[in-house]
């Protein structure tokens, strides 16, 4: 009564391969799998598959050698495809004598359907994030780095095996550390898309120590009822330099229409003013001393634009 009670399929086989005892759920799935009813004293390796054969052999062998073995197997007989774990013991007598293997094979179809299921989604994000242009770190509730694509190895410089179980503190330049670790448990409790760098500049430090400037995008995500953090990490260093730069030329450009709108008025101004001296009409000795007058004038001016056009050619060089 105990062994037909039980869902897994039990055989007990004899030394010579042939039947001893067997209870209803092994009835039930041979005549379902193969239409033939199994009976008392029949040779067991007749209902072994041709794929399983080998197999069968080597754990009936360990058995008998005093080995419990457990292994999933897959079948598929005649269209019918299934997953049975399988558990093959030794079978001893009242006086220790061995009697037989004894054969449990218990239907794990959907589990490991789902768990074949679950492996290729995990194998897909895996995929995803690796082929992802930006670096992108999984992070625990404890702050630690779970998962790492090939675009951090090359933002940061540390080799994915390094980041693992890691803080991911490690990122963060020394001067910010001080109560991240409290950021980070408050922002799993109550996770939200944010984004880090888009309106201020923030930092991160790669293994040598050189700072970069970055944007980083935190979203929070359950599996298995375990909560974890995607942070996605854009270095944006070359495009804050750029943009550095850009002000830098702006600045310098505006220096020189100040020079253009002010500095040249001044030595121009002058040049006419003496022109206008020279027209009304004057002694040789007056007109020799606004000669001279003019000519300091055009070389103040010529000076006001060479500096122009260099400081022109400077900036557009940068």
């Amino acid at each position: 009564m105990v062994l037909d009670n039980s869902t897994d399929a039990i055989v007990l086989i004899g030394l010579d391969y042939s039947v001893l005892a067997f209870n209803q759920s092994l009835l039930d799935t041979l005549k379902a799998y193969s239409g033939r009813i199994i009976k008392i004293g029949e040779d067991y390796r007749s209902f072994v598959t041709e794929q399983d054969k080998e197999v069968f052999h080597v754990l009936v062998q360990k058995a008998i050698l005093g080995e419990t073995t457990l292994i999933e197997r897959h079948s598929d007989y005649k269209g019918i495809s299934i997953w049975f774990e399988y558990r093959m013991s030794p079978t001893y007598d009242r006086e220790k004598n061995l009697l037989g293997v004894c054969l449990r094979a218990k239907n794990i179809d959907t589990r490991k359907k789902m768990e074949i299921a679950l492996s290729e989604s995990e194998q897909k994000f895996r995929n995803l994030i690796e082929s992802a242009p930006n670096s992108i770190l999984i992070v625990d509730t404890s702050g630690k780095i779970v998962h790492c694509n090939i675009e951090t190895e090359n933002t940061f410089g540390f080799k994915k095996e390094e980041l693992i179980d890691k803080s991911v503190e490690c990122l963060v330049p020394s001067r910010y550390r001080s109560g991240h670790d409290l950021l980070v448990g408050d922002y799993i409790k109550s996770p939200k898309p944010i984004r880090i760098g888009k309106n201020q500049v923030t930092t991160a430090v790669k293994k040598d120590g050189t700072e970069i400037f970055v944007e980083v995008s935190l979203n929070g995500f359950k599996v298995n009822q375990t909560n974890y953090v995607s942070a996605i990490i854009v270095d944006i260093t070359e495009k804050i330099q750029t943009e550095n730069k850009i002000k830098t030329q702006i600045q310098e450009l505006k220096e020189i229409a100040r020079i253009q709108s002010h500095e040249i008025r001044r030595p121009l101004a002058n040049i006419l003013g003496l022109l206008e001296l020279l027209e009304s009409g004057m002694t040789e000795e007056k007109t020799s001393e606004i000669h001279s007058y003019l000519r300091k004038s055009a070389n103040d001016l010529d000076v006001l634009v060479c500096e122009i056009v260099k400081r022109t050619s400077v900036s557009l060089s940068d």
